[in-house]
């Protein structure tokens, strides 16, 4: 008897623990069917391809690192000169993107070569000064960056690891800068500092929170010793996609922010601090996040000491971190991303997604890099 492989046939979360015991768990059909109680074995097989066949099931291939090495490299030795950075590293991409969203698993597979990548370019760079003062932004990447650290040069405790912000939430989070800085500081086996205040803060109360005792001294070294920051970049974008949750930054900012955002040019931000189309900062609250900020930043870029930002495998990421590299007051000089993104950040791609509602001002951006 033939069974069927048509998804509509079979309930949903039944479906789904079968795709999840043969394509994760790599359990055999018989297995399977032994578990859950399907019978026969060819019931077993036949849902297995109708999830394949739903759309539950993506399969992604990561191309040989050794025959493409020096493809990229080239790649990424183009971007760094375009834009004058310290440093690029490019790893490999899928073009789908520029047309249409990737699925979920090829872009964390992109993104976790990013990360390794970044986790790499850090412990090249704490190394390098005599008294390193790292600053790291809260976020998905930065989270992946501390768990991916495997130092080389051994342990530096003349450094610190400071965090960029504030908390975002009262509850304990992985993704916070506080909780990260501690992480990367134990893998180096230095100091750190958290900031022991909510990130974002009332203007009115702005000066009586930077003299907190607590507070002062890490503000003081954030604005006058870092010499290495790590982070990444997100765009107003991540807050149009829904649940709204699944963006770390919606614990910062609300609805009616990001129309005074967008209403005020704002096209990026890195860390909560939003920035227009030339780099400048933007004012969009009588509220700010206290910590690092845009202008220390580019302080820092223009110091020449490395601002390291892990963006990739997101088109709507690209006109922020388009300005970030290349605008005026300059917020990034080591880049670590794809080989799509480099591509459209040098003019050879272009972006042609009719889903994602562009401002002007990212459009601007987009057409200045093809011309």
């Amino acid at each position: 008897m033939a069974y069927s492989t048509d998804h509509k046939d079979y309930p949903e979360a039944e479906l789904i623990r079968v795709a999840e015991l043969h394509f994760i768990e790599r359990a055999t059909h018989r297995v399977i069917g032994e578990k859950l109680g399907i019978r026969p074995r060819a019931k077993v097989v036949a849902m297995c391809e109708a999830a394949r066949r739903s759309g539950l099931i993506h399969i992604a291939l990561v191309p040989s690192r050794t025959t493409e090495g020096a493809r990229l490299r080239n790649l990424a030795a183009q971007v760094r000169e375009r834009f004058n950075l310290l440093d690029c590293v490019v790893v490999h991409g899928r073009s789908e993107m520029l047309s249409a969203p990737l699925p979920d698993n090829v872009r964390e597979v992109i993104m976790d070569d990013v990360v390794r990548e970044t986790a790499s370019q850090l412990d090249r760079r704490f190394g390098e000064p005599e008294r390193p003062c790292l600053a790291v932004t809260y976020g998905f990447v930065t989270r992946k960056v501390a768990d991916y650290l495997h130092p080389n040069a051994g342990l530096n405790r003349k450094g610190i690891v400071l965090a960029a912000q504030g908390v975002r939430q009262a509850a304990v989070d992985r993704f916070d800068a506080n909780n990260i800085v501690r992480d990367i500081a134990r893998q180096f086996g230095c100091a750190y500092a958290c900031m022991p205040i909510p990130a974002v803060v009332d203007a009115a109360d702005m000066q009586v929170v930077r003299n907190l005792p607590l507070v002062k001294p890490l503000l003081a070294a954030l604005e006058t010793q870092t010499n290495i920051v790590v982070g990444s970049i997100a765009s107003h974008h991540q807050t149009d996609w829904g649940p709204r949750k699944d963006s770390l930054q919606n614990e910062l900012i609300t609805r009616e922010d990001m129309e005074e955002i967008s209403r005020a040019g704002g096209i990026g931000n890195i860390g909560g601090w939003w920035f227009n189309m030339r780099g400048e900062p933007v004012e969009y609250a009588a509220r700010s996040v206290v910590g690092l900020g845009l202008r220390r930043i580019a302080e820092i870029v223009a110091a020449q000491k490395p601002v390291i930002l892990a963006v990739g495998a997101d088109p709507t990421r690209i006109p922020s971190l388009a300005v970030a590299l290349g605008s005026p007051n300059r917020l990034c000089n080591v880049w670590v991303g794809d080989e799509v993104t480099a591509r459209v950040l040098l003019g050879e791609h272009r972006v042609d997604r009719a889903d994602i509602p562009w401002t002007p001002e990212e459009r601007e951006v987009l057409d200045g890099l093809t011309r």
